[in-house]
């Protein structure tokens, strides 16, 4: 074999063996949207590990007062509630209708600040999934 073909031989070898490198790095961020988009599928596994405790996804309270969220966008605006859901205390200090409710619980207890609500794209997903509790 000749020097030449030796080099070429090598280079082949070393493009066959280095591919899946310059694949990977392609593929990782091929198809990544470039903003975040809410999704209700995310949202109601959200919904059901966290405000299923305490919520229901129908117009009645749950057993321990707290609102039905069926039609909860129909009541207030998105913007609203992710604010709500942010730090539903906080936001109370500042909005008579957030301030109402947390009076209006007769069982003393008020939607708490959780820690998975200060990611605002969970709060997000849960709203985009809210949307789909309507009539």
């Amino acid at each position: 074999m000749s020097v030449k073909s030796n080099v070429v031989t090598l280079s082949l070898c070393l493009l066959i063996i280095s591919a899946p490198a310059f694949a990977d790095e392609a593929t990782e961020t091929e198809g990544l949207p470039e903003t975040f988009a809410a999704s209700a599928e995310r949202g109601k596994a959200q919904f059901q590990a966290i405000c299923a405790h305490c919520h229901t996804t129908t117009y009645e309270e749950s057993r321990i007062g707290a609102p039905g969220l069926k039609g909860v966008l129909e009541r207030h605006s998105e913007t609203w509630l992710n604010q709500w859901l942010k730090s539903p205390e906080e936001f109370a200090q500042k909005d008579v209708a957030a301030r109402d409710l947390i009076d209006a619980n007769t069982f003393g207890l008020a939607m708490p600040t959780l820690p998975a609500m200060q990611d605002e794209h969970n709060r997000l997903d849960i709203i985009e999934y809210l949307k789909t509790l309507k009539e």
